[in-house]
C-alpha cells in the first residue's frame, strides 16, 4: 500500500444622484439605451463577498484563452502578496501534481469610483472583510475539478498569530471570515490549512468590480430561480443602514448582466435559508458562468475579451508564486475541462446552527467534513459514480467482489493488484488480461447499474481511477489496470445516513441551471 503522495490521478434612502454615464458604469449600457441610475445609498457594514465566483471565472476564462493570446500583460496587472506562513507547520502536499487553490472574495472598494460604488449599491465602507470562500481542487492529470464552498459563519479554530502591535494572540474559535478581517490573506490561509489539513498551493482574491467585468465580457449569464426574487433596498433601523440587493427577477430563467449577477450571488435578506441558500445560488451561478464561457462562439472575439480581462486582472490579488508558469500550468489543466468535469459542493455541516460567544455559527460535520478533505488530498472522487448523489462509502470491501484485468504488458500485474485488493478485504472473482483496445495507462472501474455502491467502494481504494457505468453489464465490479496504478489505499466506510450531518451533496457544472 502506498502513501497519499503516491496515488495516481487521471483526469467562490437618500435622494439619488444624477445618472451615471454608461461609459463609467461597470454594468455597461442599459438594455433600453438609457443611462443607469446611480442611487447614493449608505450601506451598513454588511459583508458582501459572494462575487468570489467571479474570481474563479476569471481564472477559468484566462485559462481558456491562454493558448490563444499572450498573458504577460495580464499578469503584470495582477497584485501579489506573501500569503503563506513560512515558519508554520503546514500540511504536507497531497498527490504530486494536483492543485489546491483558495479563492477569496474581498469587499474592498479599491479601484471603484464613487459613481461605481453608487451604481453597484455597495457603499464606501473601509476596512477588509470576506464572506464565502472557495477551495478549488484540480487533480493531477485533468480529472474532475472540485469546488468546495466554505460558509463565512463556519465555526473554526483560528491559529495563534500576531496582532497589529506584534503581540501574540492565542488560538481561539471564531467565525471563518474573522480570520480575514483579523489577519488578511496569510491568516486566512493558515486557518483553512489548520482546519482542513489541505495544503493550499495558490491564493486568488478578487473584488466585485472584476466579477462584474467578467460577466459582462461573456455577454451576461442565464440563471434560474424557482420563485420570483424581490429584494428591494430598504432602510434597516437596527443597523442604521440600507440592506437588500435591489434584485428583482421573475420565476424561471433570466439573462442577467454583471451588476445584476453581483446582486444575485450576494443577496440574502429575501431568502430564509440565508447564507446556505446564497451558497447554492453561487454554485449554480458558477456552473452557468462556466457553461457560458465554454459555449460555442463565446470566446471568438478575443480582442474584446482580452480588453475586459485586462481590466479585471487589476482586481485580483494572488500569492507571489502565481506567475506566468503557474497560470500556464493551471491553463493546461483547465483547457479541456468541460462543465461535466467540475463538481460543486458545500462542506458538510451539522444540522441547524449553534449560538456561541461570537454569534450564530454553523459547524462542520465531524465525520463527513474530514472525510471530504482527506479525499481531496488523495484525489479520491467525492461525488461517487453518479454526480448529484451523496458521496459516501457505505459498502465494506468484504461485501464487494472484483474482477481484475491487466491492460499493460507488465506480466503478473493483475495478480499483484488482486492481492493488494484482497489484503484490503475485497473478494477476488478472477484475474486476467483486459480486452483489446483498453487504455494501457488508465485505471478504469466498470460496473453495472446495480453495482454503483460497490463501485464507489472500489474507487475509494484506487485513487484517480475512472468510473465507467455500463448499462448492459451485470457481473462483478471490473477493474482494468493501466500503468498509472500506484497502489491500493485502505477504504473508510461511513455509516449511512449520517446521524448528524447533511451528507455531501454534489452537483456538476453541466447540470441544468433550473435543476
Amino acid at each position: 500500500m502506498t502513501g497519499p503522495n503516491d496515488g495516481p490521478s487521471d483526469e467562490s434612502a437618500e435622494p439619488a444622484d444624477s445618472a451615471l454615464p454608461s461609459h463609467l458604469d461597470p454594468r455597461g449600457p442599459r438594455r433600453d439605451g438609457a443611462a443607469a441610475p446611480a442611487g447614493k445609498r449608505k450601506r451598513s457594514k454588511k459583508r458582501i463577498a459572494a462575487w468570489i465566483a467571479g474570481g474563479l471565472a476569471c481564472v477559468l476564462v484566462i485559462g481558456a484563452v491562454t493558448g490563444l493570446i499572450a498573458i504577460d500583460s495580464l499578469l503584470a496587472k495582477i497584485r501579489h502578496a506573501d500569503v503563506f506562513c513560512h515558519s508554520c507547520n503546514r500540511p504536507s502536499g497531497g498527490v504530486v501534481g494536483d492543485l489546491n487553490i483558495l479563492v477569496v472574495g474581498s469587499d474592498s472598494r479599491a479601484g471603484l469610483t464613487r459613481a461605481q460604488q453608487n451604481a453597484l449599491h455597495v457603499g464606501s465602507d473601509v476596512g477588509r472583510r470576506s464572506d464565502t470562500m472557495i477551495l478549488l481542487h484540480i487533480p493531477r492529470g485533468g480529472g474532475k475539478a472540485v469546488i468546495v464552498s466554505l460558509p463565512r459563519d463556519s465555526y473554526v479554530l483560528i491559529p495563534a498569530h500576531k496582532d497589529a502591535y506584534g503581540r501574540t494572540v492565542p488560538a481561539s474559535h471564531n467565525k471563518l471570515n474573522a480570520a480575514y478581517s483579523i489577519g488578511g490573506p496569510q491568516l486566512t490561509v493558515e486557518t483553512i490549512e489548520a482546519n482542513t489539513h489541505v495544503r493550499i498551493d495558490h491564493y486568488i482574491e478578487v473584488n466585485f468590480l472584476g466579477f462584474v467585468k467578467i460577466v459582462n465580457a461573456l455577454g451576461g449569464v442565464t440563471v434560474c430561480t424557482p420563485t420570483p426574487i424581490n429584494d428591494p433596498v430598504h432602510y434597516d433601523p437596527a443597523t442604521h443602514g440600507y440592506v437588500g440587493s435591489g434584485l428583482h427577477l421573475k420565476a424561471g430563467k433570466s439573462h442577467i448582466d454583471g451588476a445584476e449577477a453581483l446582486s444575485y450571488v450576494r443577496a440574502r435578506e429575501f431568502d430564509p435559508t440565508a447564507d446556505i441558500g446564497r451558497i447554492k445560488r453561487q454554485q449554480k451561478f458558477m456552473a452557468a458562468l462556466l457553461q457560458e464561457a465554454t459555449s460555442a462562439g463565446t470566446l471568438i472575439d478575443l480582442p474584446k475579451l482580452y480588453s475586459v480581462l485586462s481590466a479585471a486582472a487589476s482586481s485580483l490579488l494572488t500569492d507571489k508564486s502565481f506567475g506566468a508558469s503557474q497560470i500556464r500550468r493551471l491553463a493546461d489543466k483547465l483547457h479541456s475541462m468541460s462543465p461535466a468535469h467540475v463538481e460543486l459542493l458545500t462542506v458538510p455541516l451539522e444540522s441547524g446552527s449553534r449560538n456561541t460567544s461570537v454569534g450564530n455559527v454553523v459547524v462542520w460535520d465531524p465525520v463527513l467534513a474530514p472525510q471530504l478533505f482527506n479525499d481531496l488530498t488523495r484525489d479520491l472522487p467525492v461525488g461517487g459514480p453518479e454526480s448529484g448523489q451523496t458521496a459516501k462509502v457505505t459498502i465494506p470491501p468484504s461485501s464487494v467482489t472484483v474482477t481484475v484485468l491487466n491492460a499493460t504488458s507488465t506480466h503478473g500485474l493483475a495478480r499483484n493488484v488482486a492481492d493488494q485488493l484482497s489484503a484490503d478485504g475485497f473478494a477476488i472473482h478472477a484475474t486476467g488480461n483486459a480486452p483489446a483496445g483498453s487504455s494501457p495507462t488508465d485505471v478504469v472501474i466498470r460496473y453495472g447499474p446495480d453495482r454503483a455502491d460497490s463501485a464507489r467502494t472500489v474507487a475509494a481504494a484506487l485513487p484517480g481511477a475512472k468510473l465507467k457505468l455500463d448499462p448492459s453489464y451485470s457481473g462483478p465490479v471490473e477493474v482494468l489496470v493501466g500503468s498509472s496504478f500506484h497502489g491500493v489505499q485502505r477504504v473508510k466506510v461511513v455509516a449511512s445516513p449520517s446521524p448528524s450531518g447533511t451528507g455531501i451533496s454534489v452537483r456538476t457544472a453541466a447540470q441544468d441551471v433550473c435543476s
